[in-house]
C-alpha cells in the first residue's frame, strides 16, 4: 500500500521535482540525485501525517541541494549547464520540447537564485503564491515583491539588456 503511494506521488511530482533541483543547481546529474535523494528520503519519512506532500518534497530538495552547497565548497552553478542543455536526448529536452522555451529556461535559471527559484515554482511547478509563502517560508508581501522582481530581471534579459 505504501508502495502504491510512494509511485503516486514519484509519477505526480517528480517532473516538477527535477525542474526546480535544476533550477536550484544547474547540473543534469546533481539534479536527478537530488530528486532520487528526495524520494529516497519521503520513503524514510513520510507518514499520513503530512498534509502538504508537495510542499514538504520541495522543501527538502532545496535543504539536500543546500547541504551539499555546504559540503562542497568549489561548487559553480555554471558546472555542466551546457552539457545539460545541448546534449542529445535528455530528460530536459522531453520535458521543454521547443526552442523558445529552451532559451526561456536557460533564461531563467540563470537568473540570481532567488529570482529563479520563485519563478520555477510559480510558473513551472504550478504554485500558487500562499503556497510558495508556505515552502519558502516568506510572508505574502515579500513573495510579491520577489516575483514582480524577477519577471522584470527576466524581461530585461530576454530584451537583450544587460542591466542588473
Amino acid at each position: 500500500m505504501f508502495n502504491d503511494q510512494l509511485e503516486t506521488l514519484y509519477i505526480k511530482y517528480h517532473r516538477e521535482l527535477y525542474l526546480y533541483a535544476f533550477s536550484l543547481c544547474k547540473d543534469y546529474h546533481l539534479a536527478q540525485d537530488l530528486t532520487s535523494e528526495t524520494f529516497f528520503k519521503a520513503i524514510l519519512s513520510l507518514d499520513d501525517n503530512v498534509t502538504y506532500i508537495k510542499y514538504w518534497l520541495f522543501r527538502v530538495c532545496k535543504n539536500l541541494f543546500i547541504d551539499y552547497a555546504r559540503k562542497d565548497k568549489e561548487y559553480s552553478n555554471t558546472e555542466g549547464l551546457e552539457d545539460a542543455l545541448t546534449s542529445a536526448i535528455t530528460p530536459l529536452d522531453r520535458l521543454i520540447e521547443s526552442e523558445d522555451k529552451k532559451h526561456l529556461y536557460n533564461q531563467v535559471i540563470n537568473l540570481h537564485q532567488t529570482y529563479s527559484e520563485i519563478l520555477i515554482l510559480y510558473y513551472y511547478c504550478d504554485f500558487t503564491l500562499n503556497e510558495i509563502c508556505k515552502t519558502t517560508g516568506m510572508t505574502t508581501g515579500s513573495a510579491k515583491t520577489l516575483l514582480f522582481r524577477a519577471r522584470k530581471k527576466l524581461k530585461i534579459k530576454l530584451e537583450g539588456k544587460n542591466e542588473i
